[in-house]
């Protein structure tokens, strides 16, 4: 084995995946050594040096990921394509760590009835020691035996390699990779989906070799592999370009090839229209524009710092979905990008977005957004309203959904009309708050600071900012305090004042109204009356019935307006994440 190893070869031990980066003497040592990079970079040991000197570099940003281990060491045997396909299918002696099934040999079965799985339709099946015979296998043990039906084939992790068609294999006068393989063809022609991940290629050439034979195949996937060599002769290309005519959906995740070889790729697939390339380590991208054919692209896992790194993507003319979760993004960057607006789905969940400023930045670097998803980032965890109180998760929602007026989903829940006016409603009413516990010096640089308050008041008009006389230090203890006029409703005469900590829960509030009016809690709702007034919402049966003068398009200054009620539930909640400010009305309505 010694003689055949060279730099960039792809070995397994023990069923782990690793590249020979290095081979050669160590200082310190005796006899020779090969430094390998693991897939797995929890297996490796140092990043490539010994005793302060640096014999080689690993591509993966998870150190240490290398080992020196002993060429004499004997590496797993590889298989074919062919050999990988009846291991995971067909072939009883194919082991998976978590359930192993076997079939039961009877007394004169020879070994082709052991391999012919035709042969032994009438055999019991053995899971992990236990016999079992169930309605449904022999219908298992036909499809097993018939290969050639499998349209979804997943042969990830099973050692496969190609060494026929790598450059290194054939002569020099030679341009392309020998023709009229029907290996493959032969055992799964009706192939729809492949996933070729985890295995021992080494050039691109193998992956194209072996799609070559499946003209059915849409799908491909080839994960976690890494290439020695991804470049093609023209004559290859040429062949590759007829090869991949019909895939539409391509996925390369933690490959870590350079980003001009992974788009040198995408260009071989002509109407490739799905593209993942996430966990590659990306911090930033080279001007190399991927194919603009694609429309969905997924760049997870990835360690960009801002939109602006992805400059190249907003060259792309048909993208409409994009991507970026679990990244490092906390800014827009400069310059900011403005992708086309061809784009209407951003996934931005999981980054390290700390501001509001980024999230109100978003319509203009991505100016066709419908839908975002922009969960989990440090922004949500740290919520204050402007009195200091915390503000929850709902509240983070609602915050941005007033922020983005063109956002149709968020998170994944679509945004209804009356979630879009709550919303609105309850950004303007802190915008107002926090004027007014700020100085007054200061109120011009907080509304500019609101890129939307403009337009909030010309929608639902200007708000009377009154500076309160009693606003309290937001640290203060007295902050801590909610001061809440309750009443009956069917008796307004019947009014307490009452002071509760904002850590109060909800059910804890209904016991204290119950102690004061003499009522039972379970009994009783809560209406907060916010003082937010908005225009009232007409039925369509009032639209109908008004009479309209064709001249007159009608009085808007006359539209009825109606305040904004809150009920608070029952529940562990707290009542300062109900109630904003410092004093509120509160409303009880007796159940019938």
């Amino acid at each position: 084995m010694a003689t055949d190893i060279y730099i960039g070869k792809r070995l397994s031990f023990d069923g782990q995946l690793c590249t020979v980066r290095f081979r050669g003497a160590v200082e310190g040592t005796k006899g020779e050594w090969l430094g390998v990079e693991w897939d797995d970079p929890t297996r490796g040991k140092h990043s490539g040096e010994h005793q302060g000197h640096k014999y080689f570099d690993c591509l993966s940003k998870h150190a240490p990921a290398g080992s020196f281990i002993r060429p004499t060491r004997k590496p797993d045997p590889p298989r074919s394509f062919v050999e990988a396909l009846k291991a995971k299918y067909a072939d009883d002696d194919f082991e998976d760590p978590s359930v192993q099934v076997v079939f039961v040999m009877k007394e004169g079965d020879n070994m082709k009835t052991r391999k012919d799985p035709a042969a032994r339709s009438n055999q019991p099946i053995r899971f992990n020691g236990k016999v079992a015979e169930e309605v449904g296998f022999d219908k298992i043990r036909k499809q097993l035996a018939q290969l050639e039906e499998l349209k979804f084939v997943i042969l990830d992790g099973l050692r496969m390699w190609r060494p026929e068609v790598r450059q290194c294999a054939r002569a020099k006068e030679e341009s392309e990779w020998p023709q009229g393989a029907t290996d493959i063809k032969d055992a799964c022609p009706k192939t729809y989906e492949l996933d070729l991940s985890r295995n021992l290629f080494e050039e691109w050439r193998e992956i194209a070799a072996i799609c070559e034979q499946l003209d059915r195949l849409r799908s491909l996937r080839v994960d976690g592999t890494r290439f020695r060599n991804t470049s093609l002769t023209k004559a290859e290309l040429d062949r590759c370009l007829r090869i991949f005519a019909n895939i539409t959906t391509l996925k390369l995740e933690e490959d870590l090839l350079p980003w001009d070889e992974l788009v040198n790729i995408t260009h071989q697939f002509q109407a490739l229209t799905t593209f993942s390339a996430s966990s590659n380590f990306y911090s930033a991208l080279t001007p190399h524009l991927l194919n603009p054919t694609i429309t969905d692209l997924t760049l997870e896992e990835n360690l960009f710092p801002s939109l602006a790194v992805l400059e190249p993507l907003t060259k792309m003319p048909n993208l409409r979905r994009l991507v970026l979760k679990s990244n490092k993004i906390t800014t827009i960057g400069t310059p900011p990008p403005i992708f086309p607006s061809s784009l209407k789905e951003v996934d931005l969940s999981f980054n390290e977005i700390t501001t509001w400023s980024f999230v109100e930045q978003l319509e203009q670097t991505f100016p066709g957004l419908t839908s975002l998803r922009v969960s989990h980032n440090p922004l949500y965890e740290a919520l204050q309203a402007p009195d200091g109180r915390h503000l929850t998760a709902d509240d983070g929602y609602m915050l941005t959904v007033a922020r983005l007026g063109s956002l149709k989903t968020l998170n994944h829940s679509p945004i209804s009309d009356k979630e879009r006016l709550n919303a609105e409603s309850y950004y303007l009413s802190l915008i107002v708050k926090e004027v007014q516990f700020a100085p007054e010096k200061l109120r011009e640089e907080i509304l500019s600071s609101h890129p939307r308050y403009k337009w909030l008041c010309e929608e639902y008009g200007e708000p009377d900012i009154k500076r309160s006389k009693n606003a309290v230090n937001p640290n203060s203890l007295a902050a801590r305090l909610l001061r809440i006029n309750f009443y009956l409703a069917n008796d307004k005469s019947k009014a307490r004042e009452v002071e509760i900590p904002m850590s109060c829960t909800a059910y804890a509030v209904l016991g204290v109204v119950g102690q004061q009016f003499g009522v039972v809690p379970t009994g009783c709702k809560l209406i907060w009356e916010t003082g937010d007034w908005m225009p009232a919402r007409r039925t369509m049966a009032e639209v109908e019935e008004e009479d309209w003068d064709s001249e007159d398009g009608g009085d808007e200054t006359t539209m009825s307006r109606v305040m904004r009620e809150v009920e608070i539930t029952p529940g562990t909640r707290s009542i300062g994440t109900w109630i904003d400010g410092m004093e509120a009305t509160v409303r009880i309505e007796l159940k019938s």
